[in-house]
């Protein structure tokens, strides 16, 4: 079954949606802006509508363009509310870096700055709105049981355990856990949090036929590479997916570099560090971006912080201790979406209508509003809009 997060044409419904809202951003704000004139507001007349129309042949396939490069139509899973925020963010600025570069290069259009700072604007909002009821599709259909995708783990070591972790809370990634499959036969293994073992790699033939899933992963680090490869052959001949989880799936992926020496691919783990110059614009950008974005979605966060103080007793903001850089303790805001006795540490909650979980942090977690005061670590240097902590 194809997920629906992945289906061609989910994407092309983002395509077309935003088409059709660059277009009517664009002519709203030309029709605003010519109605300012005509009121005597502002002094200097619009040029013509036919300028405008030229021009959207550019700006469109540019806006698009940014779009694409910068993810926007990828459906990436398991993205965080600040993490699909920074990613709007680098297609508003390349977008509008992009225009007013265009607006010099063709100047007998004489496109107005009004209407290309105002429609930039307003389609960043507007990619950010699209993109949350997007997310609060996705996770929807996935509580419902639409385009889940059941997985076996075989392993139930550490790693496999970690897995299982991952699947369970972050559900929204469209995995449902049937069980485990032990590499050792001789060993009798009970169920694992709930989770029944289904048998030993011998019998994966037998679980796969009894349990049809449509992928295996393989979480057992240390496993020899004929008998690794001997369950890929199973696997493939059943008509089933195969993924390898490697032991180093903690690593942040910036952080590697594939080598080749003669021929042989080498992972080569490279210094978090940034250069001086790098981190001084880094931490320069964190501090532009969240300080106008705190600026700009002061109103909506004060909104929200009334409504948890009335929907529940309690402080409108969670705090929980997180490890930074260098294994630096901080506390992390975000705003309390769950009864103020529940347990702080906790698994997190896969079922949107768990008991725990407030009326408004039902609205909140939809569409990842929860995580706005984050802004505030990154505004004091905890966490970062890109990039590694």
């Amino acid at each position: 079954m194809k997920r629906p997060d992945r289906s061609h044409i989910v994407t092309a419904i983002l395509v077309v949606s935003d088409v059709a809202a660059f277009c009517a951003i664009w002519f709203a704000t030309y029709y605003f802006r010519d109605y300012l004139a005509a009121a005597g507001i502002v002094q200097r007349p619009i040029n013509p509508v036919r300028n405008y129309v030229l021009a959207l042949q550019v700006y469109l396939p540019l806006w698009l363009l940014c779009e694409w490069y910068h993810g926007n139509f990828s459906h990436r899973e398991k993205l965080t509310g600040l993490n699909q925020l920074s990613r709007i963010l680098k297609t508003f600025s390349a977008g509008l870096v992009g225009s007013l570069a265009f607006a010099y290069l063709f100047k007998q259009w004489d496109i107005g700055r009004f209407v290309l700072l105002t429609s930039s604007f307003l389609y960043f909002l507007w990619l950010y709105f699209s993109r949350s009821v997007l997310k609060a599709w996705k996770q929807s259909q996935v509580m419902r049981g639409v385009g889940v995708i059941d997985v076996i783990v075989i392993g139930v070591g550490r790693t496999a355990r970690h897995v299982k972790d991952r699947i369970i809370n972050h559900p929204e990634g469209g995995y449902r856990l049937i069980g485990f499959v032990d590499p050792n036969p001789r060993r009798l293994s009970r169920p694992i949090d709930g989770f029944p073992v289904l048998g030993s790699t011998r019998e994966l033939v037998r679980i796969l036929r009894q349990h049809p899933v449509q992928q295996v992963f393989l979480a057992v680090p240390r496993m020899p590479q004929s008998e690794m490869m001997n369950l890929i052959v199973r696997c493939e001949d059943q008509g089933v997916q195969f993924k390898i989880v490697t032991n180093l799936f903690e690593v942040i992926t910036s952080q590697v570099r594939i080598d080749v020496i003669d021929e042989v691919p080498v992972i080569h783990l490279r210094n978090a560090e940034l250069p001086m110059v790098q981190a001084v614009l880094k931490r320069a950008l964190d501090i532009v971006v969240a300080s106008g974005l705190l600026i700009l979605f002061a109103p909506l966060m004060v909104g929200i912080a009334i409504a948890i103080r009335l929907d529940s007793r309690g402080p409108a903001l969670f705090k929980q201790v997180r490890v930074g850089r260098h294994g630096k303790l901080f506390e992390m805001y975000k705003f309390r979406t769950m009864h103020v006795d529940a347990d702080p540490y906790a698994p997190a909650p896969t079922d949107p209508e768990d008991p725990r979980i407030t009326r408004t942090g039902r609205w909140l977690r939809r569409y990842s509003l929860d995580e706005f005061p984050q802004l505030i670590n990154v505004l004091k240097g905890e966490m970062s809009m890109v990039g590694p902590r």
